[in-house]
C-alpha cells in the first residue's frame, strides 16, 4: 500500500508545474463540556451557548502551492461584535489555531500572526514533523480519493473559572494541580491528488493536501477546492508584529488569561462556573 502511494505521489507531483497553486475552503467544529450552563439562569444559559456556538463553528480558507500555505478564517462582522469591552474568554476555547497562518513547506518554518488583547505577535518557530501512521483505509471526499493517516498524543484539559474572586473569609487557594493528560488518536484524510503537504491550521506533513481532520473534540472538513484560479494567488508571510516563539506566546497567553480570569470574576460576584476545555 505505501509503496503504490509513494508511486502515485511521484507521479503527480511530476504532472504539476511548478507555478501550480489552489484554494482550499474549510468549516471547522469544536464541542467542549456545557455542564456549566446547568446552573445559570435559562435567558443566560441561552445567551452564552449561543456565543459557544459562533465561537466554535468558522469557517477558513487555505491559499497554497508546491512551496508554501497561508491559512485564515473568513471574517464575517456579526451584529454586536464591533466595538465593546471587558474580557472575552470564547478566545480561550479551543479550535483551529487563530490568526493568520504562513507555513514555508521548504525552510519548515511557519509565522502565525495572532492579536491577544489588543496587541499584534508574531509566532514564528520550526514546523515540528508529525509521525502519521498510514492505516490503509480510503474514502471519497467530493471527486477526491482520500487516505487516511493517524498519530497517538497527549492533550491537556484545562478548565476556565469564572464566578467571584476569593474574598478574606474564603477558605486559601490550595496548591495548582498538575495538567490533566489523557490520549487521543487523531486521524486525518488527505489526497495525493493534490500533491502540496499541507492542509488547514498546522496540520501537514503528508504526502497530499489534507481534506479533513478529526482531532479530539475538533473536526475540520474541507467542502471546496479550487485549483489554478483565474486570479493569481499572492502567497506572504506576514511581517507586522511582535517575533516571539511558541513557547514564548505560550507563556504570555497563559499569564494574561490569569490576569484577565481574576479580574473577570472580581466584577462578576456570584456563583463559581467551570468550562472545561480540551487543546
Amino acid at each position: 500500500m505505501k509503496k503504490i502511494l509513494l508511486l502515485f505521489l511521484i507521479f503527480n507531483f511530476n504532472g504539476f508545474s511548478q507555478d501550480f497553486q489552489g484554494k482550499a475552503y474549510y468549516m471547522s467544529k469544536t464541542s467542549v463540556n456545557t455542564d456549566f450552563t446547568n446552573n445559570l439562569p435559562p435567558d443566560r444559559a441561552k445567551y452564552i451557548l449561543g456565543m459557544m456556538k459562533k465561537a466554535l463553528e468558522k469557517n477558513y480558507i487555505l491559499d497554497f502551492n508546491s512551496n508554501s500555505s497561508y491559512f485564515e478564517k473568513e471574517e464575517v462582522l456579526e451584529a454586536g461584535q464591533a466595538g465593546g469591552g471587558g474580557f472575552n474568554w470564547m478566545q480561550f476555547v479551543g479550535g483551529p489555531d487563530g490568526g493568520s497562518l504562513h507555513k514555508d513547506l521548504q525552510s519548515k518554518i511557519y509565522t502565525n500572526k495572532k492579536e491577544l488583547f489588543g496587541k499584534v505577535f508574531l509566532v514564528k518557530d520550526s514546523i515540528t514533523p508529525s509521525k502519521w501512521v498510514m492505516t490503509g483505509e480510503t474514502k471519497q471526499i467530493g471527486i477526491y480519493n482520500a487516505y487516511k493517516a493517524t498519530i497517538t498524543k497527549e492533550v491537556e484539559e484545562r478548565e476556565f473559572n469564572f464566578g467571584r474572586r476569593p474574598t478574606r473569609g474564603d477558605a486559601p487557594e490550595s496548591e495548582p494541580e498538575a495538567p490533566k493528560m489523557r490520549e487521543v488518536v487523531m486521524s486525518a484524510w488527505f489526497t495525493p491528488e493534490i500533491p502540496v503537504s499541507t492542509g488547514p491550521a498546522m496540520y501537514g506533513g503528508l504526502p497530499g493536501l489534507i481534506l479533513e481532520i478529526n482531532d479530539d473534540k475538533t473536526i475540520i472538513l474541507c467542502t471546496k477546492v479550487v485549483l489554478n484560479p483565474k486570479v493569481k494567488i499572492k502567497i506572504k508571510a506576514p511581517s507586522k508584529g511582535k517575533v516571539v516563539t511558541k513557547s514564548e506566546f505560550e507563556k504570555i497567553a497563559k499569564d494574561k488569561a490569569k490576569e484577565m480570569e481574576e479580574m473577570y470574576q472580581g466584577r462578576r460576584g456570584g456563583r463559581s462556573s467551570r468550562v472545561l476545555i480540551r487543546h
